[in-house]
């Protein structure tokens, strides 16, 4: 992750910036967790930093990068959005705009994680047409993570901070602060306590890749290695940073608009 610079000789305004120190240092010291814990496990030296496009790593990623698609369509078409959640189906989904759009991040969220356990199973060897072959491999990995000190210690960490932030944002701007309610006709108030207190720019999206980096842990295996954990942890990766860069590029309601001089601590919404 490196921020966006304006021109040579130009200052540069926190706020501007599309990601801060602390949401760079935060998923560098995550994934340096991450690849350690790996590495003692054995499992790095079955990794495959290039893996073959197979229909399961393709589907899978696609499921990852749904959700984003479906952020950055809300994003840039929030009145559009905002008109089609007062009339089925749409409106089926919530009692108004914020709620629809939280009801499909949700949902969204879900395939991720279940395309996410269908590959891993897949990987390990399972039928993922045969229900009991992936409760069996997924169970089978699970024993090997709760067998492993190391890991769980790690992804006890990763986890407990990822979610630290998540909750500190959710607790900080609500509901209406973490789904686009700025966007969407909310009131957002202003927020400068924590987390963004802390320097973050992102920090759900901070908190999110470190959760998701726990997550990986668990899948992690010989198997799972060697068919492209380690690029679908990557794509995973890339996916928050370019949603980050769009939120921050095209209006993250920051301030910026309003105050160009305004603490980067001073956040809205993320």
């Amino acid at each position: 992750l490196q921020p966006h610079l304006p021109e040579a000789n130009t200052a540069v305004s926190p706020s501007r910036m599309w990601c801060s120190a602390q949401d760079v240092a935060a998923t560098f010291a995550g994934l340096s967790l991450w690849l350690a814990a790996v590495r003692a496990s054995g499992h790095l030296a079955s990794a495959s930093l290039t893996v073959a496009p197979t229909p399961a790593f393709v589907l899978t990623a696609l499921s990852v990068s749904s959700s984003y698609i479906v952020y950055s369509l809300v994003w840039f078409n929030a009145a559009k959005f905002a008109a089609a959640c007062q009339r089925a189906p749409l409106g089926l989904l919530g009692v108004d705009a914020v709620g629809v759009f939280q009801t499909l991040v949700l949902a969204f969220k879900l395939g991720q994680q279940l395309a996410l356990l269908l590959w891993a199973a897949h990987a390990a060897g399972a039928d993922a047409s045969s229900p009991h072959a992936v409760v069996h491999a997924l169970a089978t990995l699970l024993a090997s993570f709760c067998a492993d000190p190391g890991r769980l210690a790690v992804a006890a960490v990763l986890m407990g901070a990822g979610q630290t932030l998540n909750f500190g944002i959710y607790a900080a701007i609500g509901r209406d602060g973490v789904y686009y309610g700025f966007k969407l006709g909310a009131p957002v108030p202003w927020c400068s306590g924590f987390p963004f207190n802390l320097g973050f720019r992102h920090p759900q999206y901070v908190g999110g890749t470190l959760s998701q980096y726990a997550v990986f842990l668990a899948l992690s295996s010989p198997a799972t290695c060697r068919a492209g954990l380690l690029p679908l942890l990557a794509w995973w990766s890339v996916n928050y940073a370019a949603m980050s860069w769009v939120e921050a590029s095209f209006g993250d309601n920051d301030g910026s608009e309003e105050e160009e001089e305004a603490p980067p601590s001073r956040r809205k919404a993320a």
